[in-house]
């Protein structure tokens, strides 16, 4: 299969791009694949908080700051993702994202019907030209205020989550290696110990000169060692 990719990147690819070969592909697609992931994964995120007012065009510009926010760069597939995205395998894809959301809440059909009555009384009842206008701006106003603070919300609580994840892993790396740093410790010494005790008398001429000049470098580096100490 990837050598028919091969192919096929190679006799329609732009004169500018360089080329690859099928090992470069791969990898290639590896990131792409793992930066689309990462991006409708933080799409998903941003969908089920169910923003008030806010378009889908909204809703990727909010993946795209959480997304940075997160990976600490920006998403720069997008031209991939847009490609990506209309594909059927990549629908089934997004269906499993999607399959974890809650379904939005309906109102009930009374109130339902209050609306639809109000907006019919509201839309027959005399009054300066304008206000209507007026009205509805300041309603998409305060929704898109209410769905800025919930994105923002969301997003703070992230973003601390995050901060708490990496100082954990930064703690746990420094007694990881804390403890390779005292293994390589007691290692170094047995291996020194050994070399010290090595009997000599029965090795040839080359032998003992080669474990002679061993022995003395250990020697030479425990009195270094003792004189660190002592100052």
């Amino acid at each position: 299969m990837w050598e028919r990719i091969s192919d096929f990147y190679h006799e329609y690819k732009k004169p500018h791009n360089v080329n690859r070969s099928v090992g470069s592909l791969i990898n290639r697609w590896s990131m792409i694949q793992k930066c689309t992931n990462k991006f409708c994964a933080y799409l998903a995120q941003v969908e089920s908080l169910h923003l008030s007012g806010a378009t889908e065009q909204d809703k990727i510009e909010r993946a795209k700051i959480l997304y940075k926010e997160m990976e600490r760069g920006n998403f720069t597939l997008e031209h991939s993702w847009n490609l990506l995205r209309h594909q059927p395998k990549w629908h089934q894809h997004m269906s499993t994202l999607n399959a974890r959301r809650k379904p939005v809440d309906r109102q009930p059909s009374n109130e339902q019907s209050s609306e639809v009555l109000g907006n019919v009384v509201e839309e027959n009842v005399d009054r300066p030209a304008g206000k209507k206008t007026e009205k509805e701006s300041l309603k998409k106003r305060n929704a898109q205020e209410q769905s800025d603070a919930e994105f923002n919300t969301a997003l703070g609580a992230m973003t601390e989550d995050r901060r708490l994840f990496m100082a954990e892993r930064r703690e746990w790396q420094a007694k990881a290696d804390r403890n390779r740093g005292a293994q390589l410790d007691l290692d170094k010494r047995k291996f020194d110990a050994e070399m010290m005790g090595k009997d000599l008398s029965g090795m040839n001429v080359m032998q003992q000169a080669y474990f002679r000049k061993v022995q003395k470098k250990i020697w030479e580096e425990s009195m270094s060692d003792e004189d660190g100490i002592s100052e």
